[in-house]
């Protein structure tokens, strides 16, 4: 009987810490958005033309900016105006999903995918 009463225990605190663990994973649960929607996004931060896009959270000044600095962390000369550029010019298109992601990490989501 004291054996059961381990092995209950053991098999309850594994489970608790599944639970945790998946929850703490789950920042990422967001999906990520495509290179299209940051590049539009980012353009109307730096050229003043036309309305962010997004319902949740609707994009702002202020939530650019913070992506902006938080990946500012790993590439320090990163700037809106430099991704701004990378953006409109296609010959840097090879760059575009990968510039996307380093929003989508900074905003919390997953990584996009073509």
């Amino acid at each position: 009987m004291h054996s059961k009463r381990i092995f209950v225990s053991i098999f309850a605190v594994a489970a608790v810490a599944l639970m945790i663990s998946s929850v703490s994973a789950c920042c990422y649960c967001r999906p990520g958005l495509s290179p299209g929607y940051w590049k539009h996004n980012v353009r109307v931060y730096v050229e003043d033309r036309g309305s962010y896009s997004g319902d949740y959270p609707k994009m702002t000044d202020e939530l650019l900016e913070e992506y902006e600095a938080e990946i500012q962390v790993n590439h320090p000369s990163f700037t809106l105006e430099w991704a701004n550029e990378m953006f409109q010019d296609n010959a840097n298109k090879d760059m575009w999903l990968t510039i996307a992601n380093w929003f989508n990490h900074a905003a919390g989501r997953s990584t996009y995918h073509d």
